[in-house]
């Protein structure tokens, strides 16, 4: 079951590597403030420099690209699987195995959602157009990130629709990992609270 996590994602495997070496709490904290400014460089870049799929293909090339897009799909199921994880870890009471606060943990949740938002811009950004109905893909960083926010947040307005399987496939999937971080987590967190707030009363 690890290899197949390591493999869907490398970049939890060297999250539990680095964990085990150093301060959990530090970790998490650094890489998900490390992987977010990935995130928003990239988007910055592409944005700035008004780079196109066809100028990254023709100047990067497609396997890199390729490999860009393994990257962004890695953190994409690392959040998933990180916060699903945290999820199950409380239903167990067994989530206080780091010093990570409730603040500590809805800050992380946010940011993560915010990379995912970006993360899938991204990789919507760099499929061809011929995945997208009527040919109308989001053919820059901007129209990608808003296609990317409407879909996690199930807004779904239709003016940009996927029409291959694996886009399609994309988007159920950011709308499961937007559920997981704001529905799942943020519900256990605030019972967190509401369980340490009943204890406090207790104490008194």
């Amino acid at each position: 079951m690890k290899l197949v996590k390591y493999i869907l994602s490398p970049t939890l495997a060297l999250a539990v590597g680095l964990k085990s070496i150093f301060d959990k709490t530090n970790t998490i904290k650094t890489l998900n403030s490390i992987y977010l400014g990935i995130a928003l460089i990239s988007a910055t870049l592409l944005a700035m420099f008004n780079i196109t799929r066809d100028v990254l293909i023709n100047d990067v090339g497609l396997i890199l690209l390729i490999l860009w897009g393994y990257f962004l799909m890695s953190r994409n199921n690392e959040i998933f699987i990180a916060f699903l994880n945290d999820a199950f870890d409380k239903l167990n009471n067994s989530i206080n195995n780091t010093s990570l606060s409730i603040s500590d943990r809805i800050t992380l949740s946010l940011k993560s959602y915010l990379e995912l938002i970006i993360n899938f811009a991204i990789i919507y950004f760099l499929l061809p157009m011929e995945f997208w109905k009527d040919c109308n893909s989001p053919n820059n960083i901007e129209s990608s990130i808003y296609f990317s926010g409407v879909t996690i947040t199930t807004l779904g307005y239709g003016d940009i629709s996927p029409s291959h399987w694996f886009p399609q496939f994309l988007t159920v999937y950011e709308v499961f990992c937007g559920f997981i971080l704001l529905i799942v987590c943020f519900t256990i967190y605030t019972n967190m609270n509401s369980h340490k707030c009943s204890k406090c009363s207790k104490d008194l």
